[in-house]
């Protein structure tokens, strides 16, 4: 039987955990031109799932005749990247009319060519709104809907300049929903954006930690499936140490398959153990501290050095020997960062298995 996890971000693995019904009920939103779930923010951690959730979606509606899909990724070309797109994927029909649109030409080598109209009224200023304008006219004259994806998202210029014309699109009632990904302080900085209120306004999709009995059951049916043994106390071992988080499911239970035993004990986990530990660190915790503030790191660290489960905040104030209203400050962006979790009043830990491992060994290394 072939390794049934799959750590690779952004690929739709085949155990898909506690996100089956957010993506069955999102397709479904989308359907109707006047859902609030139109314009939609997924935000996370990174590996809680966000990429793999817009690639499931994304697959599902473009089965479905009446829709066109465009994923786009962060640039500085977003809506010519767009039209692009939309072109590529019509119908003989549809790429002439697209092609009858005022500012878009096709070679005769099939290369798409965009000549802005900057000499038409636009209430964003943008001489890409009268395109995209006829693009969305064009397209529900077809009666074709359009779901366009974006990931890692950023308040770039770029972003900033289409999302004032999809919200101008929204008002016109065209049919074009939005779903953008991104990580929680970046969701944030991008609602707060004076000349994007309307996000504020946005259906907002957390991707919260996974169910711990969610994933102690899914192993025992995956090892059970592939007619691996595994005990319940090696089961219990290998579910706490994943913490709930989506890459580390994947993640371990591809490295104990991977290994071939029949029978997955504790031996077997401390086998693979250090490559769990090490693919974590490398492959997510490195951005995510690198990412932090100097302030944020020494914050951390503290949280690392003074060890256990949880940590009190009172003491991590007493050490970094600042007051209570400062560290409140940086408690609340780590909060907001989902890297740490505030388990009971005054108390804090870490989210993600083994972080304070990784910061202090990173300390020590850097």
């Amino acid at each position: 039987m072939k390794n049934p996890f799959n750590p690779s971000f952004g690929r739709v693995p085949k155990i898909y955990l506690d996100r089956e019904q957010t993506v069955h009920q999102l397709e479904e939103d989308i359907q109707d031109v006047d859902s609030p779930y139109l314009t939609t923010l997924i935000y996370g951690m990174r590996g809680s799932g966000k990429t793999t959730l817009l690639t499931d979606i994304s697959h599902d509606i473009r089965k479905r005749a009446d829709w066109i899909v465009v994923d786009l990724t962060m640039g500085d070309a977003l809506i010519p990247t767009l039209i692009e797109l939309v072109y590529k994927q019509a119908d003989s029909t549809l790429k002439n009319l697209l092609k009858s649109i005022d500012g878009i030409s096709v070679s005769a080598a099939g290369v798409l060519k965009i000549a802005y109209q900057r000499n038409q009224a636009s209430v964003t200023n943008s001489p890409h709104q009268p395109l995209l304008e006829s693009l969305a006219e064009t397209l529900q004259q077809r009666k074709l809907k359009l779901l366009i994806t974006i990931d890692e998202i950023n308040s770039t210029p770029a972003l900033r300049e289409f999302a004032a014309i999809y919200q101008i699109l929204l008002r016109n009632e065209y049919h074009i929903a939005l779903l953008m990904a991104g990580l929680p302080s970046k969701v944030s900085e991008l609602q707060n954006d004076d000349v994007l209120t309307f996000l504020l306004r946005s259906q907002r999709i957390y991707l919260e930690p996974l169910s711990l009995l969610t994933i102690k059951n899914s192993y025992r049916q995956a090892f059970s499936r592939g007619k691996r043994e595994i005990d319940e106390h090696t089961l219990n071992f290998i579910t706490k140490i994943t913490n709930g988080y989506a890459y580390a499911f994947q993640l371990l239970g591809f490295l104990l398959w991977r290994t071939g035993k029949s029978l997955i004990d504790q031996a077997t986990v401390d086998q693979v153990l250090a490559d769990y530990k090490a693919e974590l660190f490398r492959n997510v915790y490195l951005k995510m501290y690198q990412e932090l503030s100097p302030v944020d790191r020494k914050f951390v660290l503290t949280m690392a050095e003074l060890g256990g489960n949880t940590v009190k905040t009172s003491v991590i104030g007493t050490r970094m020997n600042k007051s209570k209203n400062y560290i409140s400050i940086y408690r609340r962006r780590l909060l907001d960062d989902q890297l740490i979790t505030a388990p009971s009043w005054g108390e804090l830990s870490f989210t993600l298995p083994f972080f304070a491992e990784f910061v202090i060994e990173y300390h020590d290394l850097y």
